[in-house]
């Protein structure tokens, strides 16, 4: 019996479909990795398996005990513990006491802020095994506000293991580490148990590879490939995905004069909390330019840009935008010195019209409603219904018009392709091509390679926080080895 089934499983959220009939079948004991561009859906089937989420269609077995409509607690007590992209600690208890709670749920009881711990001693014992077990014992008696990032994502692991599970489900264990943190959390993920079932999220590809028994490939919400490590490195359809089928439009397009240097980046350092996520960035973007941000999943792409915007603050750089120090600006005077963002995954306003939203916010300047339903009909058409209930398509046009209603000096894009089909790929592909026709200048941060070519003039490529290549859109078209180093599976 499979230790975990899921069987043709969709979820929707309006009219975004996450999960597209989702089937897996994990054995006892296996180790398996999961993986996929953002937007791919993998989050989203780890919070259906968990309970977190009611699929909105199809079912979820463990062990054999259906387990959809189960809450994440009783799912929890059948043998299921995760952990989650972003560390959720207690920080003003110890590291021990972080552990006991995490226990209370597993075994029916209920903690609230005028119940003494002391009271759960008796679970004192199995929460200092776990912390042996990730080498964290040493540091039991410590607040848990007070670990690096590193060691937060052991004591998150120790909360899971501590509960006994017989499948845990590990949410992108090795984000935002450091290059000897990551060894050092991937080691100790190496050394888990051979019996315990896992089912690992991992951007970092060659760990995945090397840790798992076999992969899953999702992409668009849908299974796109699965096997061994090397059959799935191997796929086309895989390749494809991270990598993209070629680049001629680069190689056809003019290249341009230069103009000015618009935004000038230097020295640039961010990240959050104690996860520092970007180190030492350089860039430069030229007036009526589009340049590229290019990386895998977790290199730091959209951290650039929210850094840029003040969403993450800075703790080194220069950033100037038409010569103008933008360092210690606030969000709201970098709008108004003109950066504009288009977002990742759209965020339409719930409870609002087409026609509502853009009206939120416009300033004057050559970008008008009517122009933007002369480059998007499709929004005159939709101008009445609810955001929400958008195709992803529709969602990226009305997302992409809200920005350009500001009349941006900078329009910043973060991951526009996420989620498109091929062909609305495509469409935003000419709709970028056509802002870079007009004047506009932008910087893409984006994973799908033959977008970035074909509407980029200079492209530059993050690596674990890091520029490790930079040159024009031309010369990575023409040598494209280059980019695989980085970017390929």
């Amino acid at each position: 019996m499979p230790e975990l089934q899921v069987e043709s499983v969709t979820k929707r959220f309006g009219g975004v479909v996450a999960l597209d009939g989702v089937s897996l079948s994990i054995e006892r004991a296996e180790r398996r990795a999961l993986i996929g561009p953002n937007g791919a859906g993998k989050s989203t089937l780890f919070n259906v398996i968990s309970g977190e989420l009611r699929p909105t269609m199809g079912d979820v077995d463990l062990a054999g005990v259906r387990t959809t409509g189960m809450s994440p607690e009783r799912i929890a007590r059948l043998g299921l513990s995760r952990t989650f992209q972003t560390s959720s600690l207690f920080p003003e208890a110890t590291v021990l006491e972080n552990v006991v709670l995490a226990l209370l749920p597993g075994e029916g009881h209920r903690w609230n802020c005028v119940t003494p711990l002391e009271r759960f001693a008796h679970h004192e014992q199995l929460a200092r095994e776990a912390l042996n077990a990730v080498g964290l014992l040493a540091r039991a008696g410590s607040l848990a506000g007070s670990l690096s990032h590193g060691e937060s994502r052991q004591l998150e692991l120790a909360s899971a293991l501590a509960q006994r599970p017989h499948l845990l489900l590990l949410d992108e264990p090795l984000a935002g580490l450091a290059k000897s943190e990551r060894d050092r959390i991937g080691a100790l993920l190496r050394g888990l148990p051979r019996d315990l079932t896992i089912l690992l999220i991992e951007h970092d590809l060659e760990f995945a590879q090397a840790f798992a028994d076999r992969m899953t490939v999702l992409h668009n919400g849908r299974v796109l490939a699965e096997g061994p490590p090397d059959d799935v490195r191997n796929n086309p359809a895989v390749i494809e995905v991270y990598m993209g089928s070629g680049a001629a439009v680069a190689a056809r397009r003019p290249e341009r004069a230069p103009g000015p240097v618009l935004l000038e980046v230097r020295g640039l350092r961010a990240g959050y909390g104690e996860a520092l996520v970007l180190e030492d960035v350089s860039i430069d973007v030229r007036k009526g330019e589009v340049v590229a941000i290019l990386g895998r999943n977790g290199m730091g792409k959209t951290t650039l840009l929210h850094a840029l915007m003040n969403f993450v603050p800075l703790s080194a750089g220069k950033v100037r935008l038409d010569g103008r120090d933008l360092a210690r600006a606030s969000t709201l005077a970098r709008a108004r010195a003109g950066l504009a963002l288009v977002p990742q995954g759209r965020h339409m306003l719930a409870g609002l019209s087409v026609a509502e939203e853009l009206d939120l916010s416009p300033r004057p300047g050559p970008w008008t409603r009517e122009r933007i339903f002369n480059l998007f009909p499709r929004l005159r058409e939709r101008a009445g219904q609810s955001s929400v209930n958008l195709s992803g398509g529709e969602q990226q046009m009305l997302a992409i018009a809200r920005a350009m209603l500001r009349n941006p000096t900078l329009l910043l894009m973060d991951e526009p392709s996420e989620g498109l089909s091929p062909a609305l790929v495509r469409s935003l592909e000419s709709t970028i091509a056509s802002l870079r026709d007009d004047g506009e200048t932008v910087l893409l941060a984006e994973q799908n390679i033959d977008l970035a070519l074909a509407v980029a003039d200079r492209v530059y490529v993050l690596e674990h926080g890091r520029v490790v290549e930079h040159d024009t859109a031309r010369a990575f078209a023409a040598q494209r080895s280059r980019l695989e180093k980085s970017l390929g599976v």
